[in-house]
């Protein structure tokens, strides 16, 4: 990823609650050991934004960590704001899982998507010396990213268009797939049913989604595959055979074969 692109959409987010919580709420989700993520913003944050429960591998034990966010370049005329967060996040006990668990945070992260002055930090790593504080500014969160948030990289391109889900909310959520250097299709029925088509040139498969089928439901392709009991119109199976055809060089003649063959299909 080109780091100055990421480091600007980062720091583009300068409406703290509605661009930056969700942002970072999706960025811990790519973190090592994160097994929960409460979001607490609000007012009985008590200072903390997010709390990250962590697993710690080597006693095997829970680890609680309080996330202050601020979306703002950090100068002393602000420390007083975020040493009370910051104070109150160690403090006060935290309520998580829905307010079946009552714990004390054994560490604090202060992430800006901005700069810390030198004297901001200095004064801050001061006031809170002996306790467990890390702070993260735009260089250290620009590099976090590249390093654990690799599809960050797909929010920096220009989207050609945008897809509504026309499904009910029994059809659930499409599942989070790592989309980076694969084979996307995209096909809608005359009943508005949605399907996708995802790629793997490289094994030489595939998988297809779809709405009506529930989008969590995967239905494997490739070339050595057996019948299925899903059924597909003509029409469809002739859409995933393009798909098929163009992703692994293959003669459409032989893969709108094989497919018509292999999934079940009405008139």
């Amino acid at each position: 990823m080109d780091i100055e692109k990421v480091r600007q959409k980062i720091q583009s987010y300068k409406d703290e609650v509605k661009d930056l919580h969700p942002f970072l709420k999706n960025f811990f989700t790519h973190l090592p050991y994160i097994k929960h993520i409460e979001y607490t913003h609000g007012n009985r944050e008590y200072g903390s934004d997010f709390v990250l429960v962590q697993e710690d591998q080597t006693l095997l034990k829970e680890k609680y960590t309080g996330v202050v966010v601020k979306s703002q370049k950090i100068t002393q005329s602000d420390i007083e704001n975020i040493e009370r967060q910051i104070n109150e996040s160690f403090r006060m006990p935290k309520t998580i899982f829905n307010g079946q668990k009552r714990i004390l945070l054994d560490n604090v992260w202060f992430i800006t998507n901005n700069k810390i002055t030198i004297n901001a930090q200095d004064k801050i790593k001061e006031y809170f010396r002996g306790k467990n504080l890390t702070i993260i500014d735009i260089d250290q969160l620009t590099n976090l990213v590249l390093n654990h948030y690799k599809e960050f990289q797909n929010i920096l391109k220009d989207n050609i268009f945008t897809i509504e889900n026309n499904h009910i909310k029994g059809s659930g959520k499409f599942p989070k797939i790592d989309i980076q250097g694969k084979y996307l299709g995209y096909y809608e029925n005359n009943y508005n049913e949605q399907f996708i088509f995802i790629g793997d040139q490289k094994n030489q498969t595939a998988t297809i989604y779809g709405g009506d089928l529930g989008w969590e439901t995967e239905i494997k392709l490739s070339m050595e595959m057996d019948k299925t009991d899903y059924i597909f119109s003509k029409n469809e199976i002739l859409w995933i055979s393009i798909c098929f055809s163009n992703m692994s060089s293959k003669d459409i003649t032989e893969t709108n074969s094989f497919f018509t063959e292999k999934l079940s299909y009405i008139l």
